[in-house]
């Protein structure tokens, strides 16, 4: 089973966004692709709920408040100095210190508390898909999701989303391993956004890492001191709907 986390909100984070962008459109993309599939959706609404019937066609639906949260965890990071190694825009190394919580990273760590309170319950072997609510799939992603890990025990975690930034001086000399499923090829990289898959099992161990570092980068980075790894599929089955971000060779607006 995927097991798919979809994390929305009642509010906008002002990102640049593609004409052919609706946060509607990327629901309805991701019911109709799951449709028929070994597939399970808890949506985690962070605001009013009424008036969005539309997400009755998940399994669950849970309200949850990041406003709530942000006081605790910011404070928490005041009391905080860890840095993590990045790189600028020329691929030089950087150290940096770990990004101030916001609502997005609070609703987040909200995310991981259900995670963690239910986690027992699940097959180890089921996959857990975080999905934001600002990503759209080709269809055949489930099937594709499934295939890699059922050929490579090996990989720990997958992101469906070939992130341009990759291609860019601030990963020059950034070597991967390339592998093939039957689908696409993969390649290893150093971290992925907030919408990515693992098994249960490797979830359950890496807990403390999710539920301790709410950035991106710097999740990744902790997690390949503990030889983790992440897969991102060449070319792309999703894409963060973010200008000038969107996946390649794939005509999202025709999705």
């Amino acid at each position: 089973m995927i097991r798919i986390i979809y994390r929305t909100c009642g509010w906008n984070n002002h990102n640049s966004r593609p004409d052919w962008f609706h946060y509607r459109s990327c629901w309805e993309n991701l019911v109709a692709t799951t449709k028929n599939v070994d597939c399970r959706i808890t949506v985690l609404y962070d605001g009013e709920l009424q008036g969005h019937e539309e997400y009755n066609y998940a399994a669950d639906v849970i309200q949850i408040d990041s406003a709530a949260k942000l006081p605790e965890l910011y404070k928490e990071w005041e009391l905080g100095s860890d840095t993590y190694i990045d790189h600028d825009e020329q691929g030089r190394e950087i150290h940096k210190r770990v990004e101030a919580p916001d609502r997005e990273k609070a609703s987040g760590y909200l995310m991981y508390e259900l995670i963690r309170d239910n986690i027992n319950d699940w097959n180890d072997n089921d996959i857990i898909y975080l999905v934001e609510d600002d990503y759209m799939h080709m269809p055949g992603w489930t099937t594709v999701l499934q295939n890699v890990y059922d050929m490579y025990d090996s990989i720990d975690y997958v992101s469906l989303y070939d992130h341009p930034d990759k291609y860019t001086p601030r990963y020059q000399g950034l070597q991967s391993q390339i592998i093939i499923s039957n689908y696409c090829h993969w390649r290893t990289v150093p971290s992925s956004c907030g919408t990515f898959a693992g098994r249960v099992k490797t979830f359950k161990q890496d807990l403390d890492i999710h539920m301790g570092s709410l950035g991106d980068h710097n999740k990744f980075t902790l997690l390949a001191e503990r030889n983790r790894n992440i897969v991102s599929a060449m070319p792309a089955f999703a894409t963060h709907c973010v200008e000038p971000w969107a996946s390649p060779f794939r005509d999202w607006a025709n999705v």
